[in-house]
């Protein structure tokens, strides 16, 4: 099967899991906005923020160790065992080191939600290295089956204790603990994760291997919670947790965004490790990158003009202001594509330190950003930063990849990818609702003529299988793969 095969393969398998977790729960966004008040989403949207970044912390990026080792053991079964062995020891203790400190830290501060914060930190890490060591083995199926679990059980968990039970902020946080647990079970069991936990396979060589690969990668997580926990955290001191309610509302629309991406961009990991030595690399990876950026460039391009449309049937009134910011956050999330679109070759490389590199200037950026002119223009601050931030990001691993791999551009589609942009804002802020129609015709036009040789991709590799190829097609197929 051809690299392209196998990445519009595994891309679907993925998305088909990930969708239940990204659109099930955001299709709960009118019960959260009926249900809490902007104050008390504000604050669990900070403490999930928080959470988000202590468990890829605790987990010291280990999970990502994992999973790029455990690709390149594939057929070996002994290696499956030391990898999967000493990460779990691993992450073992170092989730003990941090409930015991944060046993220390709670007698003297007072912690929101208290107990339940470490219990969803430690939910979340389980359900993330388990969804790992799926992608490690190749088994992207039961990946997106636990996605699925993690999805449909959140939301059922969301609606007794939000809805029935009235435990408002606190059992958004249950729902979450109790979605990653059903996850993490399922996943312990359908892998037989137990067969790879053998204590003899302890090796302290192997451990250091694997965290100098992780440790550079936790920066990148530092960048993140820079760029989403640090502004959430000025927000909340300077405009109120109120504001942070608005904000968190606003930023519900872009992770429809960065969910579509995830399904692409967790194949393309894989997929850039698994070629990044081929002879045909630069050409595949170009081919990759043009069509990406077109590709998610368009679907950032729908989601705003769509969003006039369906905004005032999901968010209740309370929040309205959320709608002025959500055009900057879509073209933050677009350009955080590009950056993961980057990293996923500094992965294939084992060369993290880049990551870490790139990510601690986008940090800067920032805050720094965020902190000067949230007193001046308010929620739009960290919205600019945002896109500030992951910009110079991009920029720099852009100029940086050139060093080992050859990427070349079709910057005509991209300068009409960034006209479309700014037509698209100016009609979604216009807010006509006429004009509202036009902008998702001419976004989805837009979309169609640029991304024309994906849409013919998608024809032939996956419908063309709906009638047998003939001998000589056979032939000429097979040829193509083994010049690929």
């Amino acid at each position: 099967m051809s690299k392209q095969k196998d990445l519009i393969k595994n891309t679907i398998i993925i998305a088909f899991g990930k969708l239940s977790t990204q659109f099930l729960t955001f299709l709960l966004l009118p019960l959260y906005t009926s249900y809490l008040t902007t104050s008390e989403f504000g604050t669990v949207d900070l403490a999930m923020t928080y959470i988000g970044l202590l468990a890829p912390l605790i987990m010291v990026a280990l999970e990502m160790a994992a999973f790029r080792f455990l690709i390149d053991a594939r057929d070996i079964e002994k290696e499956k065992i030391r990898v999967i062995t000493n990460v779990l020891q691993m992450v073992g203790l170092f989730a003990v080191i941090a409930l015991l400190l944060f046993a220390v830290v709670s007698r003297f501060v007072a912690v929101p939600f208290g107990w339940l914060m470490p219990g969803v930190v430690l939910a979340i890490i389980a359900s993330n290295m388990l969804l790992q060591f799926a992608r490690g083995f190749g088994d992207n199926v039961k990946y997106s089956i636990g996605g699925v679990v993690a999805g449909v059980t959140t939301i059922a968990a969301n609606i007794l204790f939000i809805v029935y039970m009235g435990m408002g902020a606190e059992g958004m946080l249950f729902g979450v603990l109790i979605g990653n647990l059903a996850v993490a079970a399922y996943l312990f069991v359908v892998l037989k994760v137990h067969r790879f936990i053998i204590l003899s396979a302890s090796d302290k060589s192997l451990k250091l291997k694997l965290l100098r690969y992780s440790a550079p990668l936790v920066p990148n997580g530092m960048s993140w919670w820079a760029i989403n926990a640090a502004d959430r955290t000025v927000v909340a001191i300077v405009l109120g947790v109120a504001s942070n309610g608005i904000y968190a509302v606003a930023y519900k629309f872009p992770m429809i965004f960065n969910g579509l991406f995830s399904f692409f961009g967790m194949s393309w990991t894989e997929s850039a490790s698994m070629n990044i030595e081929k002879r045909d690399r630069d050409e595949f990876f170009s081919q990759t990158m043009n069509a990406s950026i077109r590709l998610f460039g368009s679907l950032g391009l729908c989601i705003i003009a769509g969003v006039s449309l369906v905004f005032t049937l999901l968010v209740s009134q309370t929040y309205h202001e959320a709608y002025m910011y959500i055009p900057l956050l879509i073209v933050g999330s677009f350009f955080n594509s590009i950056v993961s679109l980057y990293g996923a070759i500094y992965i294939a490389k084992k060369m993290t330190k880049q990551v870490m590199n790139s990510s601690i200037i986008a940090a800067f950026i920032s805050i720094l950003l965020t902190v000067c002119l949230i007193s001046q223009i308010g929620l739009f601050a960290p919205a600019l930063a945002m896109v500030a931030a992951y910009g110079s990001m991009a920029v720099y691993r852009h100029h940086d990849v050139k060093k080992f791999v050859n990427i070349t551009y079709d910057y005509k589609s991209f300068t009409i990818l960034a006209l479309a942009f700014v037509a698209v804002a100016t009609l979604y802020y216009i807010n006509s609702p006429l004009l509202n129609i036009l902008n998702v015709l001419v976004a989805l036009g837009i979309s169609v003529i640029l991304n024309r040789s994906i849409i013919s991709i998608i024809k032939t590799k996956l419908f063309a299988r709906l009638r047998p190829l003939t001998p000589e097609q056979q032939i000429l197929e097979d040829i193509e793969e083994k010049k690929l």
